[in-house]
């Protein structure tokens, strides 16, 4: 079942809807797209939702930035197989006018409103459960290819499904009676265990502890995150299971408007934290940022004795955190973090100094 949030994230950068191009740019001329300094012409600029506020109304050909970044992204998941480069250049007009024919849309090689509607519209087209634009956890209510790859996966077990992408009772109970005859617990929710069962896989096991590795395995798996278009959602990464999820649009204060997060799955900050420190092997260390914090097995320390593999966080003060990441070092003497930053964002490497209120580092005692 899933576990009731007890208390509300907290996981906003004051201001960000004002900074977020001026933080971009700064980036940018840093040369600080990845914890590893990659230079800066080999590093497409940081994907931004089409949505979001610093992006054009419509997008055309000769653009560079990370609006294009993201329309790239887009367009590869609809089959194209562009360089994701951030540049708006001939490929990228032929993939758009490909993907408008095929959406039925007027094709003109321009992303307008119609398009850029049509490329974040909820898709019915089959998903991989265990890919990650799948939740952790899929459950009745739920309408998207997810359910219509878990229904078709279900009538190959004997159900009789009609595979429409929604998940309702009958689908619960067929979840229920599949559960039942593999010896899961029926439940009715498809988690890890369920997941991999339908594909025939072994049965997924709790992350060992990495003991003294734990640190580095932290800043791996971070860096692994930064290059898998894991996107912001408010509130997400909630379920008892670590791991993306559907946001929540309750207190809902980001750019974008109407609220994307019921339509995402993704994590916020703290639901990125909590499940990169669950896959090194540390356990749940709270699902909000006012839990990490708290959390008996993190002590602060001062910048220069950080290691890679810290939190560090940001807010009024400790007893009101609105922001984590995870430290990477530095990188030309600018310490660095790898953080979910704001919704239209997706997960990435940022300067610590791009998000205001340091509240400070903060080491997990082994």
């Amino acid at each position: 079942m899933r576990s009731p949030v007890t208390s509300r994230t907290r996981h906003r950068i004051p201001a960000r809807a004002r900074r977020a191009v001026a933080l971009l740019l700064a980036s940018a001329a840093l040369g600080l797209g990845s914890a590893t300094g990659a230079a800066a012409d080999t590093t497409p600029p940081p994907a931004l939702n089409l949505n979001y506020p610093s992006c054009p109304s419509v997008l055309s050909a000769g653009e560079s930035d990370g609006c294009v970044t993201e329309l790239q992204h887009q367009l590869n998941l609809r089959g194209a197989n562009l360089t994701v480069d951030g540049s708006f250049g001939p490929a990228t007009t032929t993939a758009v006018q490909n993907y408008q024919t095929s959406a039925r849309l007027g094709v003109d090689g321009q992303v307008g409103p119609a398009t850029k509607s049509a490329l974040y519209a909820v898709s019915l087209t089959p998903v991989t459960l265990t890919s990650l634009r799948c939740p952790a956890t899929i459950h009745a209510g739920q309408q998207d290819g997810c359910v219509t790859e878990l229904q078709n996966l279900l009538n190959a077990h004997g159900a009789n499904l009609t595979a429409d992408g929604s998940f309702g009772p009958a689908t619960t109970t067929a979840v229920q009676n599949y559960q039942t005859s593999a010896g899961l617990a029926a439940d009715g929710y498809v988690g890890p265990a369920t997941k991999a069962s339908l594909y025939n896989l072994p049965a997924p096991v709790t992350p060992p502890s990495q003991g003294a590795g734990l640190y580095a395995a932290v800043v791996s798996l971070a860096q692994d995150a930064t290059r898998q278009y894991i996107p912001y959602a408010w509130d997400g990464g909630k379920d008892s299971t670590p791991g993306p999820t559907y946001g929540n649009c309750a207190l809902y204060t980001g750019a974008i408007n109407p609220c994307p997060a019921g339509n995402t799955v993704g994590l916020d900050c703290s639901g990125f934290t909590r499940w990169i420190y669950w896959q090194a092997g540390a356990g749940d260390i709270g699902l909000a940022t006012d839990n990490q914090i708290a959390n008996p097995r993190f002590h602060t320390v001062d910048q220069s004795q950080a290691v890679p593999g810290d939190l560090v966080f940001f807010g009024a003060n400790a007893s009101s955190p609105e922001h984590v990441g995870i430290y990477t070092g530095t990188v030309n003497g600018v310490p660095m973090m790898i953080n979910a930053p704001f919704t239209g964002a997706y997960t990435r490497s940022d300067p610590v100094s791009m998000a205001s209120n340091l509240i400070g580092y903060y080491h997990y005692a082994l």
